[in-house]
């Protein structure tokens, strides 16, 4: 018979089948193992269920992106380098005064409104 990690004998039938450890030490791993992967565990789509992303980040950002069979890839695009990448810089729109206008509302009261007027910006 073989011997455990933890120095206990386990079968010789569970050695043939890969194992290289006891059952208890084996639940011990299994759970530790599970406990781990839990946190590598999303939704990726509605109605799919949840999928195992693995270990580490890359892996897991790979997987999600790639989708699943219902879903498409998400999309993501090139990133931008260099000035393109900077948003421009609008210059706000300038206005001028050009007069009032009486007009009635809801209700019928007559109110006052100015008129305003965009300034070219040259």
């Amino acid at each position: 018979m073989p011997y455990c990690r933890c120095g206990n004998k386990f079968p010789a039938a569970r050695a043939r089948l890969g194992f290289d450890c006891c059952l208890e030490c084996g639940t011990a791993e299994a759970a530790a193992e599970t406990a781990r992967r839990a946190h590598m565990i999303a939704p990726i789509s509605h109605k799919s269920g949840y999928t195992y992303l693995g270990p580490d980040s890359a892996t897991q950002r790979r997987r999600l992106l790639e989708g699943s069979a219902k879903t498409p890839p998400m999309q993501s695009g090139a990133q931008v380098i260099g000035r393109a990448a900077r948003p421009r810089r609008e210059k706000p729109k300038r206005y001028e005064f050009a007069g009032w206008e009486f007009k009635p509302d809801g209700r019928g009261v007559r109110q006052r409104r100015a008129i305003l007027r965009e300034v070219s910006g040259d």
